[in-house]
């Protein structure tokens, strides 16, 4: 994990913590997990991830820790035939869901992707699945973590209104003009 990531997901994690009691009930970055403590399968962006946050739930995002993480493998299996994920699960790794619907990480390129709305059909008849990220780093930073967040998440949540506050909702783009 790129260590500026690292660093913003610490201070973020520091700013939640400080509020509590408001923000429980949508955002919470948990401490990292003990390195032993990750099963070998995790592949190594989230490995990497789960020793600074072992799980995160960031508005309409939730990253499950070790013990969920095990049980929404099983998911790919079952996962929509356009998909080909379930032809070749032992290729992708559930990360976690946006709203309801999954995010999978593919293991041999590191890539994000996800099922675009589209349409208003529920995501597993809709034929809508694409990379969103080329690696976790920049999916995180950008999505989870930063603008990008109103184009997939929602642009009037408590998630949003704290990214507001903590200056991550301009494009870099912007900030440089």
């Amino acid at each position: 994990m790129n260590p500026d990531l690292r660093e913003l997901i610490e201070e973020l994690r520091v700013d939640l913590v400080a509020d509590e009691e408001n923000t429980y009930s949508w955002g919470n970055i948990y401490a990292g997990a003990s390195p032993d403590t990750i099963p070998a399968t995790v592949p190594q962006p989230v490995r990497e991830l789960m020793e600074v946050a072992e799980s995160i739930a960031a508005g309409g995002f939730y990253l499950p820790g070790i013990s969920s993480s095990a049980k929404m493998q099983r998911g790919l299996e079952i996962m929509p035939e356009y998909t080909g994920v379930a032809a070749e699960h032992a290729a992708w790794f559930n990360l976690g869901r946006i709203k309801e619907e999954p995010l999978l990480l593919r293991r041999d390129t590191g890539a994000v992707w996800y099922f675009p709305e589209v349409s208003t059909d529920e995501w597993f008849i809709r034929e809508a699945f694409q990379q969103i990220a080329p690696d976790l780093d920049s999916f995180l930073a950008y999505y989870v973590f930063g603008p990008g967040y109103a184009e997939i998440g929602f642009d009037d949540d408590d998630w949003w209104r704290f990214l507001q506050e903590q200056d991550l909702t301009t494009p870099a783009e912007e900030e440089n003009e």
